[in-house]
């Protein structure tokens, strides 16, 4: 993670601009984007299969536009939107340790076969980040970003 100058999710921390610093684009609808990785790794010790995910905000890679910053409604709205998409990528990384907590003989897969049901999670979780994108018109919709916040909070809280 430190190699993408990326930190953990984690409950006590929010979001803030400062941690948006890459460069925006010139062009494009969107006023800022949250870029973040799902961190996998895991090994056997024996027959016990050990599987670490850690969800991380890439900040050299996330971005907000200026414009955005000057406006004080639209920076809040759009940060909160932001913070639900970090926020899902948790939930996924709990998903996804649940799923390897529970998957029977593991340590006789091999890493490619392992690697493929990352992928295949990491796709899922992309997904949704999309689905909420579409449903929430990037957080411009503010009933459904109310509900897919409510939502997501929930989920967090029902997986910890």
């Amino acid at each position: 993670m430190a190699g993408d100058a990326a930190f953990a999710w984690s409950a006590g921390r929010r979001l803030v601009w400062g941690d948006f610093q890459g460069s925006p684009p010139a062009e494009g609808p969107e006023g800022a984007k949250t870029t973040y990785a799902l961190y996998t790794a895991w090994k056997c010790r024996g027959d016990a299969f050990e599987f670490r995910v850690v969800a991380g905000f890439q900040t050299a890679r996330s971005w907000v536009k200026p414009a955005v910053l000057r406006d004080t409604v639209q920076s809040r709205t759009i940060l909160a939107h932001e913070q639900v998409h970090f926020d899902l990528a948790e939930v996924h990384a709990r998903l996804m340790r649940r799923y390897f907590a529970g998957l029977a003989g593991a340590c006789r897969q091999s890493d490619t076969q392992l690697s493929a049901i990352v992928q295949r999670l990491e796709e899922e979780t992309s997904a949704e980040q999309r689905r909420y994108d579409a449903e929430t018109n990037h957080g411009l919709l503010a009933e459904r970003q109310a509900e897919w916040g409510v939502q997501t909070r929930r989920r967090l809280a029902a997986s910890q």
